[in-house]
């Protein structure tokens, strides 16, 4: 069945359009986000950007009311500059790049993955934490976004793939991951002083045990076609190795004599009727002694070769793929998106890309009829995806860029503004308050200025060791208050929910039993103080 946003281009903050799919309408997520590099990479075009490309984009942003960087700003999205410019900003920072309604879902849905970016805050930055905020408050949405049988392939590198896998696992759960996938990306970088980093890192995560799944294949290596292979009858068939044709288990109506051989003691593998049709194919294999059971020959060009494994160093780097290059620094093959796309889709699928800027995915499930839609939150992506998909002759927004046009109105691609996101049509009143626009930007100030242990510790002292909340204290048997900090709890006088902050002039001791009672209700503490009296 057709998708409605099938060959759909958003130019927009794709957590604004995951908001506005409706659940379960994906059968697969492909996605090749931000690395959390703390850099920004740049690069150039190839070939530079025209006059012409720069008129269109200018064109289209002010058709969607877009005519300067403030407009785009507020649009949620990039405004595209003069230059001949492929880049990207890789830099994460927690009072800038993190919404304080994204924490508050997380901590109040997700306990668990709150805690995974809480213990990233203390164990490596608060860099990486707000990175891992961006991608969760993403994540959260494509695993709503998709079909109980899909699947997500998230791509990555060491710098901070184990972090997404502890985001992965909390959101989508352990028990649906399913491999870890190596891609061998180049053969060219060197170190002198350590191991040289040639491989990226793909998170493979099904949702449910019941998932689409074909597998894939790749060419044997030439040790193992020349050890397995070694027997040519040449006739013009190719190389071929011996196969068992007897039973691996007991089959009494498959035992019989087969011109002179007795029946193996479980039976043969092959009916009557197949070894006759084998035999006349010129497929088994005999030796004039009645002594050797026959075999069959396994042509080497009838095999789809050997099942790939998570281990992948067929699939070349990209500047041997001269003719794919757009000139950004991080564009990914289109056999790699293939690979993934024939493995975990079927033919009229739909494929999700919603960190779409080279265009890969888009093309490779465009090239192997799979319906997609994709997402980026630069315009410079429409002149790339115009660019990817002129090579191949597919038309966007009703034109074409080859040097010889050749539109083909099944394959267009149209293009949608920020402001042409589309409507959830399912019934789901528990998930439909995530449909809303991202609200007016409020950062959330960082805790770790003053560690909690001292916060707590400081503001005992001002209340002579006394809960806040009830006056409870640790007491000896002749009533002397003991000054320790155990059994209180450090809370928020003004709730998270109400955008009270965590500085300390915020917070307040109390005493455990009040805490768990008050949960994580939006209550003010000195509301609370009037219900516990």
């Amino acid at each position: 069945m057709q998708h409605p946003l099938n060959r759909n281009l958003f130019i927009a903050d794709n957590l604004n359009l995951l908001r506005r799919l409706d659940n379960e309408s994906v059968d697969l997520i492909c996605i090749d986000p931000p690395f959390a590099k703390n850099q920004t990479f740049t690069g150039s075009l190839k070939p530079p950007l025209t006059a012409a490309e720069r008129e269109l984009e200018r064109e289209t942003l002010a058709a969607w009311g877009i005519h300067s960087p403030a407009d785009a700003a507020e649009a949620g999205i990039e405004w595209p500059d003069n230059q001949n410019n492929a880049k990207f900003q890789d830099i994460w920072r927690w009072e800038n790049d993190v919404h304080e309604d994204w924490i508050a879902r997380i901590e109040d849905d997700y306990p668990a993955l709150s805690a995974v970016i809480e213990s990233t805050r203390r164990a490596h930055s608060e860099g990486m934490a707000a990175y891992l905020v961006y991608m969760a408050i993403r994540i959260i949405e494509m695993e709503r976004v998709l079909k109980s049988t899909g699947s997500i392939y998230l791509h990555c590198d060491p710098t901070a793939s184990p972090f997404l896998r502890a985001v992965m696992d909390a959101v989508i759960g352990t028990e649906n991951f399913r491999r870890e996938i190596t891609w061998k990306r180049t053969s060219t970088h060197s170190d002198a002083k350590n191991w040289a980093a040639v491989s990226d890192i793909i998170l493979y995560y099904a949702k449910g045990r019941q998932f689409v799944w074909n597998p894939q294949h790749i060419e044997f290596d030439t040790e193992y076609v020349q050890q397995k292979y070694r027997h040519n009858d040449n006739d013009g068939r190719g190389p071929y190795r011996l196969d068992n044709m007897t039973s691996p288990n007991p089959r009494p109506n498959m035992m019989y004599e087969w011109k002179g051989h007795a029946s193996p003691p479980r039976g043969w593998r092959y009916s009557m009727e197949t070894m006759a049709r084998l035999d006349d194919e010129g497929r088994i294999w005999y030796l004039d002694s009645k002594q050797k059971r026959p075999q069959l020959k396994r042509y080497l060009n009838a095999s789809p070769g050997q099942i790939a494994s998570n281990i992948w160093f067929d699939i070349p780097p990209l500047n041997s793929q001269a003719a794919e290059r757009t000139g950004y620094p991080t564009q990914k093959p289109v056999a790699l998106a293939e690979r993934i796309i024939l493995a975990s889709s079927n033919p009229g699928d739909v494929v999700l890309d919603c960190f779409a800027g080279c265009a890969y995915v888009p093309v490779a499930a465009e090239r192997n009829g799979r319906q997609w839609i994709a997402c980026d939150i630069s315009p410079r992506a429409l002149t790339v995806l115009r660019r990817q998909f002129a090579k191949f002759q597919y038309a966007v927004d009703g034109s074409q860029n080859a040097e010889q046009p050749a539109l083909i109105v099944a394959a267009n691609v149209i293009t949608r503004s920020p402001h042409e996101l589309p409507e959830r049509t399912d019934d789901d009143p528990a998930e439909r308050h995530d449909i809303k626009e991202l609200p007016e930007r409020k950062y959330k100030v960082p805790s770790s200025l003053i560690p909690e242990k001292e916060m707590l510790e400081y503001l005992l002292k001002l209340s002579g060791y006394t809960a806040w909340c009830c006056g409870f204290a640790n007491r000896r048997p002749n009533g002397a208050i003991v000054e320790t900090t155990n059994n209180f709890h450090l809370d928020h006088i003004d709730p998270k929910s109400k955008d009270g902050s965590n500085q300390i002039w915020n917070r307040a001791p109390l005493c455990p039993a009040h805490n768990v009672r008050k949960n994580n209700r939006r209550v003010h503490l000195a509301e609370y103080r009037e219900e516990i009296a």
